[in-house]
């Protein structure tokens, strides 16, 4: 089995909640693409609404990661979806895929083939917590947590391998987890990917 080399990057202190603008600044990296993670948070969509919450705190009204980041990468902010980050990486490097709803061998077959790919994932590895918001137009946002994306370097029969941005005791680079576990977050996560080709 071989890994991707793929550049590590964390995305701590600067960007706390931007791990998808970090994921893809390692995989364009890859491509000896060079682009600051911080140019990529400020290059990004970006969906303005502000966020709305009941008197217990949670969250009501909020923005749409279809339409761009929702909150701020550089402080409080949540994601971005695959479709709009690949406007943002077609920019450098033009043919990603954004895929939704796509079966995890789906996923493989394409890091098997050389290129890397951001999975939408969770912080500590765990399966996520159900949550969701309306958008200002009455969307329902499917709003999994504790929300994380994280660049895919390689598989085996038992293991994925992946580059964790985030500043955890489970991030890192290469970091492995068990196939059938991670193939369970990322359904439950919403089998969200963007392939960096």
């Amino acid at each position: 089995m071989n890994l991707l080399e793929i550049p590590y990057t964390k995305q701590r202190p600067e960007l706390p909640s931007g791990c998808e603008v970090t994921a893809l600044t390692m995989a364009l990296s890859f491509y000896g693409v060079s682009v600051s993670k911080l140019t990529l948070a400020r290059e990004m969509p970006m969906d303005q609404t502000p966020i709305a919450r009941d008197e217990d705190g949670k969250i009501t009204v909020w923005g749409d990661p279809e339409d761009g980041f929702v909150g701020d990468p550089f402080d409080n902010g949540i994601t971005i979806n695959p479709r709009p980050l690949k406007q943002l990486a077609d920019r450098y490097r033009p043919g990603s895929l954004a895929l939704y709803g796509e079966a995890f061998p789906s996923i493989e077959s394409h890091l098997t083939d050389g290129r890397p790919v951001l999975i939408w994932f969770t912080i500590h590895h765990e399966l996520p917590i159900e949550r969701s918001w309306k958008t200002p137009a009455g969307k329902t946002v499917p709003a999994p947590r504790p929300l994380h994306c994280i660049v895919l370097t390689g598989t085996d029969d038992d293991y994925v391998y992946f580059h964790d941005c985030e500043s955890t005791e489970k991030s890192g680079a290469h970091v492995k987890a068990a196939k059938e576990h991670f193939i369970r977050i990322y359904d439950a996560m919403g089998r969200r990917a963007l392939v960096v080709t």
